[in-house]
């Protein structure tokens, strides 16, 4: 469903949103009003139930408008299937609207409102459709440690494999593989480092 929705300043809410209402109950019966409004079709049937300070007009099957009367307010709302029965309803509404404040005109701006159902199918799927994915950095973090460590075992792994098959270079091998090894953590843990203090630099000071 589209929305639009108009809120109209005017100590005459009450009296507004009642005229409106008779207003498009002549329509639906036929009368004046429907000769009035040439967008209105023989296919749409416009009925209308109010009181003093709410009304529903439904335009079947172009949608329904909502009024309330609060204060010095009033608020229009129009629900429609598409964009053409949108704006046939609003220009109606509108048209109507003026034309009954013709001595203190009203200021009708329509603004368009998110309706509930693109909420909550946005709130239940968490991604808007077109966006990939993406995970935490603080995970790919993790899984690239994660990955080097692997490599690093492999690695010592195979190098280990091939002192033991060549006894002549153990000694030699020995040291290459310590040295390796020590690189290595030693390189893990300056990049764990970096990325704490990293952290804790983004982190607000509450002090």
């Amino acid at each position: 469903m589209l929305v639009l929705q108009t809120k109209i300043q005017t100590n005459r809410a009450s009296r507004y949103l009642v005229q409106f209402c008779k207003h498009a109950a002549a329509m639906g019966s036929g009368g004046h009003s429907a000769r009035m409004h040439l967008q209105i079709r023989r296919e749409v049937q416009v009925t209308a139930e109010w009181t003093d300070t709410s009304g529903t007009v439904t335009f079947t099957p172009w949608g329904h408008a909502t009024l309330t009367a609060d204060g010095n307010s009033l608020t229009v709302r129009i629900d429609a299937a598409d964009e053409e029965r949108l704006t046939q309803i609003r220009d109606i509404i509108t048209r109507d609207l003026e034309r009954f404040s013709r001595r203190d005109p009203l200021a009708v701006a329509w603004q368009r409102v998110e309706s509930p159902d693109a909420a909550t199918l946005r709130d239940t799927v968490g991604v808007t459709a077109g966006q990939p994915r993406r995970f935490p950095r603080p995970r790919l973090q993790n899984a690239f440690l994660a990955l080097a460590v692997v490599l690093v075992i492999a690695l010592h792994v195979g190098l280990a494999g091939s002192v033991v098959a060549e006894s002549r270079w153990t000694g030699l091998a020995a040291n290459v593989v310590v040295a390796l090894v020590a690189l290595k953590i030693a390189l893990i843990a300056v990049a764990r480092f970096k990325i704490r203090q990293r952290r804790a630099s983004k982190r607000p000071d509450h002090g």
